[in-house]
């Protein structure tokens, strides 16, 4: 069972996909999802104080830069005194550290934290699941951010379910190639790139069930993320980072998400090391994944 408990106030943590599958056109012309999410300790930080006012300000700062009008955060808060009848307002102060644009779910992340922080503020007592219900309403990747941890994401991001592995031993080196990925540029290229083939037909070569117990250890050859030849048509510097971090003895190479951030699995942090310094013309670091109890 996943835990119910809350994560820390003010740490609004990244993730990153271990293997990406996109599956059926659903009816609404979104496609359905298969992917593994793990939570990792690159952070923002979020503070939110109520004010008397019925105002919802927020105020960026940090290394990245992000708009502070229509807002997840924002959104996420107005969503919480909407559905419980709250009075006032408040005032959120978001320190950036997670690129946009980069696959991380940052801005998820984000919104996720708002509804966790209001729930304690307010006592609100409301249980994981139905945040998770009002995440999805902000946001296919929010809900994950609610338990965190490593879970199982299909559909558009709201059937979640626990996964029986560990990695907390590994280390994952991140690496930002400096530029961001449009989710809705990614999903639309992705589906150009299907001409030809029959898009109700991508679902028959993948089997989900492997997916869920690697009791016997992990086999990292299961993984694969159906973005990353797409962003390497149109940024072949991914595939260069790709190859350096396989020169270094990593485990597992992917894209994360979308895109941009490209990462590294290793089991030394040595040699997670090394391949941080031969990646040091770019936004790189060292990260570890985070596991729920």
């Amino acid at each position: 069972m996943l835990s119910t408990k809350l994560k820390p106030n003010f740490y609004s943590y990244a993730k990153i996909n271990l293997g990406l599958k996109v599956l059926d056109l659903l009816p609404d012309g979104y496609h359905s999802i298969f992917t593994i999410m793990q939570e990792i300790n690159c952070y923002d930080t979020i503070k939110i104080s109520k004010t008397a006012s019925n105002f919802f300000t927020i105020k960026c700062d940090g290394p990245i830069s992000v708009p502070e009008t229509n807002n997840l955060c924002v959104q996420a808060a107005k969503l919480i005194f909407k559905e419980y009848n709250l009075s006032g307002g408040v005032s959120i102060s978001l320190t950036k550290y997670i690129p946009v644009g980069a696959g991380l779910g940052g801005g998820s992340s984000n919104a996720a934290n708002v509804l966790l922080q209001l729930n304690n503020i307010f006592e609100l007592n409301i249980n994981s699941k139905r945040l998770e219900d009002l995440a999805f309403t902000l946001g296919c990747d929010i809900p994950f951010f609610i338990r965190g941890g490593i879970q199982i994401s299909e559909g558009k991001g709201e059937k979640l379910s626990p996964i029986t592995i560990d990695l907390t031993r590994y280390f994952i080196v991140l690496v930002d190639p400096g530029f961001s990925v449009s989710t809705k540029w990614a999903y639309s290229s992705f589906k150009n790139s299907l001409d030809g083939f029959l898009k109700n037909d991508l679902t028959s070569t993948f089997n989900s069930n492997k997916f869920h117990s690697f009791q016997k250890g992990i086999d990292w050859t299961l993984f694969e993320n159906d973005f990353e030849k797409i962003i390497n048509l149109t940024y072949p510097q991914v595939k260069k980072i790709r190859e350096t971090l396989e020169s270094k003895d990593s485990l597992f190479v992917s894209l994360s998400g979308s895109g941009s951030t490209m990462f590294g699995i290793f089991d030394d942090f040595l040699k997670a090391d090394l391949a941080k310094q031969a990646l040091k013309s770019y936004n790189s670091q060292i990260v570890k994944p985070i596991k729920r109890v």
